[in-house]
């Protein structure tokens, strides 16, 4: 779990993103452990490409279900705090939707 947000707090920000976008939405460790989702059998499971994300400080793509480890298609997002990553999150549907949502790719890996 990362040091810096609780599991109660990633929760909150996985069912606020749900809300806005309609999505299942993960929130994954730098280890690409899953901790907090919307889809309650997710949590305590492997995402490989969260921990991808999370390594290259890039936003990932999925276009194929289960073509990685426990991830399914969308696009994962390192989150960035002092400069560091601590998270990735992780939205479930097409690609090119999940990109097209607001403020998805404008985020500034400098925060």
């Amino acid at each position: 779990m990362t040091p810096y947000i609780t599991r109660a707090l990633a929760q909150q920000i996985v069912d606020t993103v749900r809300d806005l976008c309609g999505q299942n939405v993960n929130f994954i460790d730098c280890s690409g452990t899953i901790f907090a989702s919307t889809d309650e059998s997710r949590i305590g499971t492997f995402h490989e490409i969260g921990r991808e994300a999370a390594a290259s400080g890039s936003v990932i793509e999925v276009r194929e279900n289960d073509h990685f480890t426990g991830t399914q298609q969308g696009g994962n997002l390192p989150i960035y705090h002092n400069h560091k990553i601590i998270a990735v999150i992780g939205i479930t549907g097409n690609p090119d939707d999940v990109q097209n949502m607001p403020g998805w790719l404008n985020v500034s890996p400098g925060f």
